[in-house]
């Protein structure tokens, strides 16, 4: 399925090993010496190899499969062929992903207390045993690497940065300003804790204003590359534990983003804003300044957020708006472009009532 060049990959796991890790029973058409060779697509895989489904899209290759199992929910277990057996658990595509980890580990040099005799590393600094520290790596002043963390090349660290145990620093990031947890994985080209965008514009022209803040990301953070977060101004710039943020993202000086959150490419969210916690944002969100947004909130691509959200609710569009507005709005767009595709007269009848 993958090449083994970029990854390490077991050679086979007992089938009943399988069925442990997704704490379920083993089937009666299951065999416990069976060796699952690997994690497949439905529409590739063999008779030695797992699959998946998680979306009625897939249900004709799902018909077609040759896998030996396949994971999937009790609602779609009757479509799995009789040549393959049903795994049936709630969250097929959480098995999935703890089926690639039980296979997979990518080739990155191992957490062995190792340290290239190439990085720059002050003499105040404090690296901690099982560090990895890669070829070129700059650490500066006061910096606190915790235990059994990973840095890669070409990476530079601020004074007095702090980046908690069993983190993971890709090639070419540059922090400072900033307090990370643990368990961090900070993907290659991101950008943390740099002056934001703050100035003043007067009669002296326009006069840059320091920002004295930091960056604090919770535990169980992953940063996407090439994702740029600013410090805070007077107050800090805060990312809570547990979130995802996408590759381009960018966020402000003062931001607040709570745990869980989801937040796709391109999206950025301008200085003070503060997102609650279990929200999710789509793909190139923009999120003026200045704005609340509640817990357990929903942005679908492409939205422009104006205005505060409250709690729980779901919108679209540009201004955003709730989602089931929104879908109007498209609807009755969609039949004004049609009406004035009609006869004139039936036009011209349509802009009278309207008052165009």
């Amino acid at each position: 399925m993958n090449e083994n060049r970029f990854f390490e990959k077991k050679t086979y796991i007992e089938f009943g090993k399988i069925c442990k890790l997704l704490n379920i029973d083993m089937p009666p058409k299951g065999s416990l010496r069976k060796g699952i060779t690997d994690v497949a697509r439905l529409d590739n895989a063999s008779n030695t190899e797992i699959t998946f489904f998680h979306n009625a899209k897939y249900a004709e290759a799902l018909s077609k499969t040759n896998a030996y199992a396949c994971v999937i929910t009790k609602q779609h277990e009757h479509l799995v062929p009789e040549n393959t057996i049903a795994l049936v658990v709630e969250e097929p595509y959480y098995a999935h992903a703890l089926l690639l980890k039980e296979f997979y580990s990518i080739k990155y040099a191992s957490n062995q207390g190792y340290i290239s005799p190439r990085a720059s590393i002050s003499q105040t600094a404090t690296i901690e045993e099982g560090c990895y520290i890669s070829d070129y790596v700059t650490i500066l002043d006061d910096v606190v690497i915790k235990k059994g963390t990973f840095i890669g090349s070409n990476v530079t660290i601020l004074p007095g940065v702090e980046i908690g145990e069993n983190s993971h620093i890709e090639s070419n990031v540059t922090i400072g300003f900033a307090i990370i947890g643990r368990s961090a994985y900070i993907k290659s080209g991101a950008r943390i804790g740099q002056q934001g965008f703050g100035f003043h514009v007067g009669k002296n022209g326009v006069t840059d204003v320091l920002q004295i803040g930091r960056v604090l990301i919770g535990d169980d953070v992953q940063i996407g590359a090439n994702c740029t977060i600013d410090r805070g101004s007077m107050n800090d710039t805060v990312i809570g534990s547990h979130c995802r943020i996408d590759n381009l993202v960018h966020v402000a000086h003062n931001v607040e983003i709570g745990d869980y959150c989801v937040i796709a490419a391109q999206t950025g969210i301008a200085g003070s804003s503060k997102i609650g916690n279990r929200c999710f944002l789509g793909g190139q969100v923009g999120i003026s300044g200045h704005l609340s947004i509640g817990d357990n909130v929903t942005i679908a691509a492409q939205s422009g957020v104006m205005r505060n959200i409250d709690s729980g609710k779901k919108v679209a569009g540009s201004p955003a708006t709730d989602i089931s507005s929104w879908h109007r709005q498209t609807i009755t767009l969609q039949k004004l472009s049609r009406i004035k595709s009609a006869p004139q007269g039936l036009f011209a009848k349509l802009k009278h009532l309207l008052g165009w």
